[in-house]
């Protein structure tokens, strides 16, 4: 027996739980589809909870962090990263994994209110999502491409709980259509809380006395106001999905 034959029923685990959830997942029936012994098996795992608990550590956290390794360790260019990040999920968006679901939402709704190991080792993986966008998003606020005024922690919890979201509706749908539509309206939300106008910042680097020809010249207010992603207004007019990044001058 080989780590990598442990690794494999991980792996193959893993794609059943993906499948159709934890609780439902046979061991017996992996065993078979390995075509390994029951010895084998239970030498690595002796019961089906250790088996789920290694699947969240050691398939899950990687996975997650992969999802979100273009925010990872940069100081610039956070806008447009953040942006791709969620264009790759609307992108590898399947009908079958829609009707699938997250399964990260999934195990939570399944084991965290029964097994509080379950629930923590869930959480963890939530928080690992959670840290990298923060860090991220600091780290545009820094290199003045982001919006000082939004608290990054906050944020990041909003943005990985909207994603969840829009797996959540788009599964109970069974719609491709919906998650694709919904992920693009938080793409249009995030910018408008997030990203620094180019254009006012700009402006805000002229000197105040360039251009002004009276003392009493009246003058804009040289912050620009912040659309808060919580209370946007919805508009008259349907807007159609640009394909575009975030400084399209087309958006």
């Amino acid at each position: 027996m080989s780590t990598s034959t442990r690794q494999l029923i991980l792996q193959r685990c893993f794609e059943a739980i993906q499948a159709k959830g934890f609780e439902t997942l046979r061991t017996d029936k992996e065993i078979a589809r390995l075509k390994i012994t029951k010895g084998a098996f239970y030498h690595y795992f002796p019961n089906k909870a250790e088996l789920g608990y290694a699947v969240v550590d050691e398939v899950m956290m990687p996975y997650y962090e992969q999802k979100w390794a273009n925010l990872a360790n940069i100081e610039t260019g956070i806008a447009d990263a953040l942006n791709t990040v969620l264009e790759q999920e609307k992108n590898k968006a399947s009908e079958t994994t829609i009707k699938r679901g997250d399964v990260l939402t999934n195990m939570i709704l399944e084991m965290s209110h029964s097994d509080d190991l379950f629930r923590q080792k869930l959480e963890a993986v939530n928080e690992v999502q959670v840290k990298i966008i923060q860090k991220a998003i600091m780290a545009g606020r820094v290199a003045g491409e982001l919006k000082n005024q939004t608290d990054a922690r906050s944020m990041a919890l909003f943005i990985v709980g909207q994603l969840m979201g829009c797996y959540t509706i788009s599964k109970v749908r069974a719609s491709k259509e919906t998650f694709v539509s919904m992920v693009g309206n938080l793409q249009k939300q995030l910018k408008d809380a997030l990203v620094v106008d180019a254009v006012a910042s700009k402006s805000s680097d002229v000197p105040s006395n360039v251009g002004v020809s009276a003392p009493n010249t009246e003058r804009m207010p040289s912050t620009p106001t912040i659309n808060n992603p919580y209370n946007r207004v919805e508009e008259k007019t349907e807007e159609k999905p640009s394909r575009g990044g975030w400084f399209s001058r087309n958006r």
